[in-house]
């Protein structure tokens, strides 16, 4: 997938108006534009059926997080969906309001995360496989701070 970001308007202070286009399918997104959550308000599995009734092109990029997937559908499974790719997925990597870090089960070589089910440990190698079979459009870390 190409994806262009052209600035239409840029200010001193920083701020930008601009128009994302991610592949010929989902159009021109105009930004700052809504980026649906799926930590805040949204659940967790958005049914097909859902995402197709969200408003046209301002909401068909979604925030999601990896850890979502710690305990659901296996990566090759996860990887062989192709319908959210109607819509633009941009991953925060960093922890979700549901699954929170815990310093206790974690060891030198894996992360332990507590999540509404019950505590995970995750390697590396399991959260970049993740990650990988998202087939993501956008990764995004952001400082906690």
């Amino acid at each position: 997938m190409q994806m262009k970001f052209v600035v239409k308007k840029a200010w001193s202070n920083g701020g930008r108006v601009g128009t994302v286009e991610m592949g010929s399918y989902l159009g021109h997104i105009e930004t700052p534009s809504l980026l649906p959550s799926t930590h805040k308000g949204l659940p967790q599995f958005i049914s097909l059926d859902l995402l197709t009734s969200l408003p046209s092109f301002d909401s068909h990029i979604l925030q999601i997080s990896p850890l979502y997937f710690l305990e659901g559908l296996a990566s090759t499974i996860i990887s062989k969906i192709e319908g959210l790719h109607q819509h633009g997925i941009v991953a925060i990597g960093r922890d979700s309001i549901q699954c929170l870090p815990e310093s206790k089960g974690a060891t030198k070589l894996e992360a332990s995360f507590e999540t509404p089910c019950s505590g995970v440990l995750i390697k590396p190698k399991d959260y970049v496989e993740i990650i990988s079979c998202m087939r993501l459009n956008i990764w995004v870390t952001l400082a906690d701070e």
